[in-house]
């Protein structure tokens, strides 16, 4: 199955399992949706649709995904990022890490703010296709970062 139209199926699956997972139904799961499937669809696109299928919702903009949070960046809004977390925008999704574990990312593209706000002192790296390091940031630290070349990270 080529890349678009596996691409397709995750975001048609992730869509179906973003409302079933929210308890919408009807005209006015819209209405309360606030973003969020578009968010579930990002996170099926970029984390899998396995992670995507063990989201639950947390609060009317912010779904968990059992080691990261994810809500829909708001336009014009600095990104907010917990204390011990390490958070940044990818594809108009804020993604906010607190498992320490090797996270495997797809399709990060553009540019995007990143904060590590974790304890002083812990490192984060971001790793290229071939495993290689491609940077690391010691908390506290923030930046803009091109997205394009991760396909992984460690927050710690």
């Amino acid at each position: 199955m080529n890349l678009m139209k596996r691409l397709g199926a995750a975001a048609a699956v992730s869509t179906l399992l973003a409302g079933t997972l929210l308890g919408m139904t009807g005209p006015s799961a819209a209405a309360q949706d606030n973003g969020l499937s578009e968010v579930n669809s990002t996170v099926a696109s970029v984390m899998g649709t396995n992670v995507a299928a063990k989201g639950r919702r947390i609060d009317a903009n912010t779904m968990d995904y059992n080691g990261f949070t994810a809500r829909k960046a708001v336009q014009g809004q600095a990104l907010n990022c917990s204390y011990g977390h390490l958070c940044m925008t990818v594809r108009g999704t804020e993604f906010s890490y607190y498992t320490c574990q090797l996270w495997t990312v797809s399709n990060w593209y553009g540019t995007g703010p990143w904060i590590n706000n974790q304890t002083p002192g812990t490192v984060a790296k971001f790793y290229g296709q071939s495993g290689n390091k491609l940077w690391s940031s010691t908390a506290y630290s923030s930046g803009t970062a091109k997205w394009d070349p991760v396909w992984s990270l460690r927050p710690c």
